[in-house]
């Protein structure tokens, strides 16, 4: 890397005596807009991804499970509708779902497609946030009022089965851990801009069918969006929950269990570069609201929509700098949301932030390879291809699950800190963990360079330590920047794509190395723009991993219809892990031999594309911690190509 010896350098002390506040891990959720997408296969094969690594996403939110048509990724494919929708005026008003119908006027229920998605999500360890949209094609109200019941009654009715059902699948200690959203920015159905008591009925009879059944369950919205008709409805439904006659009970008030709003980092055709300040602003604006209505000041607070910039569905085609989705850019920026939410809403505004979700999980809007949209994986080389690479952005969730349960103070005096570079540490019992990041909302990358100097303060941990250096710039965990270099093939040859896998997971800046903590501490490192680092400091351990478990793989065709193997096993959860090594015997070969000894191979998933058709493989995984201690050897499955 070539340094600019004239970058700036940045003093940044933490104090390890001082006070630490809790960390809560808010940003393990994610989303998409259709639960139809849920069980098909490129989507399928994201969740094997998603759920690759230890603290990995805990929540994902998707829309209309009332609604599910069934038909997968149908409507997309064939009549290229982002959100997946049957083609109509007004979404379901012509009917299409397959859950919920009416005979001899009493309601029907078939709960396959529900059953079909969320055991994908179970089987991954992930929980629903339920959208309880949209409302039924047969108790809509009207074509033009789809998002309205004409019978409130069947509206409670059909969610408290819905909530007998799961219950009765997943479990009541299961269905516990879900959140139950109203709707999906309701501010965007002018009828409710011009008058919400509908809005607010739906509400009411939500919350009393849901609760009627469980009171344990959490219910809430509204899910609304940053402009004056997202505030205005948000600041009537709180009124209305905390002062208002409820439409169900015929009493004074409604619960209230979270309170969620969708604030992002601009509207691309009048923001042309995202910007923190946009969003943090927005939320400014909801939290003030929050705090007219003391009762509901400890609340849960979500920002369930809190991504980048809105229009996830338009890419490169549509507004060239998009391309920030497929870059080192898209995690610097949620690495700085995310140091940004403790300053601003934790410490600023003292609230009980529990979630914050980005919509970036959809694949399904990324037509060709490096297309730009809100996903944090590519095809090779187009949708509905279930060959992946990973996005810089995905990697920015693998290094902040490694980040600790308790939060350090920060100090510096340089100007700009905490808006253009910052630093989050962390710690965990004895091991400390601190994210760097230099970012500034401008798309630029060739600009204000810095060196980072910490200065760690009274540290009460002592001895042998391992410095583990992650980093994610243009030149590291960056399947793109390497795409670029080999001229950005549209169809990679085997061996590119090869070069591209090498490099698309989370690397190390710099090799590990042995460190001695004994009180203070200063470290020195530089920093281009848009780049961030996580400074692990290990114990040094000569305690063996545990050995990786369920291993299992399947032969598939890749992309050309090359033949290769996908393995999947369980990630490890020990605080110090580094990096698995990959084992593969050729039947009647010899020994096994490793295949892979990458150290960005720090997630639970490896495609082993060196195989041939008519051969059979055996194939065994170590684990292996800071200090390069491995694991015995997992249990070995067995490998066809056909």
């Amino acid at each position: 890397m070539n340094i600019n010896k004239n970058n700036c350098i940045i003093d940044i002390k933490i104090d390890y005596a001082e006070e630490a506040k809790a960390f809560r891990h808010f940003y393990n959720a994610v989303g998409y807009a259709n639960v139809d997408y849920t069980y098909t296969a490129p989507t399928k094969k994201m969740y094997d991804y998603l759920s690759s690594f230890n603290n990995h996403f805990k929540y994902m939110r998707m829309h209309n499970i009332l609604t599910a048509h069934g038909k997968g990724d149908y409507y997309r494919l064939y009549h290229d509708i982002p959100y997946g929708d049957p083609p109509g005026d007004g979404r379901y008003v012509d009917g299409g779902d397959s859950v919920v119908d009416i005979s001899d006027g009493k309601l029907r229920f078939n709960w396959t497609a529900v059953d079909r998605i969320y055991d994908i999500l179970i089987e991954h360890d992930i929980c629903p946030i339920v959208e309880t949209v949209f409302i039924p094609h047969c108790i809509q109200k009207s074509r033009k009022f789809w998002y309205i019941p004409n019978d409130f009654n069947m509206w409670g009715e059909i969610l408290k089965e819905f909530i007998i059902h799961v219950q009765g699948r997943y479990g009541t200690n299961e269905v516990e851990n879900w959140y139950f959203e109203v709707w999906n920015e309701p501010d965007n159905r002018q009828g409710w801009v011009d008058d919400p008591s509908t809005f607010l009925a739906l509400y009411d009879y939500m919350e009393h069918a849901i609760h009627s059944v469980n009171p344990n369950l959490k219910v809430g919205g509204p899910a609304t969006k940053q402009w004056d008709e997202g505030y205005d409805i948000f600041k009537a439904f709180l009124e209305h929950c905390a002062n208002g006659l409820n439409y169900a009970t015929g009493q004074f008030g409604t619960r209230l269990d979270f309170i969620s709003v969708h604030c992002k980092g601009g509207y691309p055709r009048s923001t042309y570069n995202p910007s923190t300040e946009v969003m943090f602003n927005s939320l400014d604006r909801y939290i003030d609201i929050v705090k007219e209505y003391p009762q509901f000041k400890d609340l849960e607070f979500f920002n369930d929509e809190s991504d980048v910039v809105w229009n996830g569905n338009e890419g490169i085609w549509s507004e060239s700098w998009f391309n920030f989705r497929n870059t080192h850019y898209f995690p610097g920026f949620v690495c700085k949301m995310v140091n940004a939410y403790c300053k601003i809403v934790e410490d600023r505004h003292d609230m009980n932030l529990s979630i914050v979700c980005s919509d970036n999980c959809h694949l399904q809007w990324e037509r060709f390879l490096f297309s730009g949209n809100r996903s944090q994986f590519t095809p090779l080389n187009r949708y509905p291809s279930t060959d992946l690479i990973k996005k810089p952005v995905f990697n920015s969730y693998v290094l902040l699950s490694r980040l600790g349960s308790q939060r350090l103070p920060t100090k510096s005096k340089a100007e700009g800190f905490g808006r253009k570079f910052g630093v989050l540490p962390t710690k965990d019992g004895d091991i400390l963990s601190i994210m760097v990041w230099n970012f500034e909302d401008g798309i630029e990358d060739h600009v204000n360079d810095r060196t980072i100097r910490l200065y760690i303060e009274n540290t009460n941990i002592k001895g042998k330590y391992r410095l583990v250096h992650y980093r994610i710039d243009d030149e590291h965990s960056n399947a793109y920047s390497i795409w670029l270099k080999l001229g950005r093939p549209s169809s990679p040859s085997i061996d590119e794509i090869k070069m591209i896998r090498e490099g698309e997971g989370l690397q190390l800046y710099e090799p590990v190395k042995d460190v001695a903590l004994d009180g203070d501490m200063e470290l020195e490192f530089y920093m281009p723009m848009h780049s961030v680092s996580l400074l692990l400091f290990l114990p040094f351990n000569i305690q063996k991993p545990c050995v990786p478990s369920c291993l299992n793989g399947r032969y598939e065709k890749g992309f050309n219809e090359n033949p290769q193997v996908f393995l999947k096993w369980k990630p490890n959860k020990e605080k110090d892990f580094l990096y698995y090594r990959i084992w593969r015997q050729a039947k009647g070969q010899g020994d096994y031999e490793i295949i892979s000894d990458n150290m960005s191979i720090n997630t639970a998933v490896y495609i082993d594309m060196d195989v041939e058709k008519d051969c059979s493989y055996s194939y065994r995984v170590q684990a292996l911690n800071a200090s390069m201690v491995s694991s015995e050897f997992s249990d070995a499955i067995d490998i066809q190509i056909k």
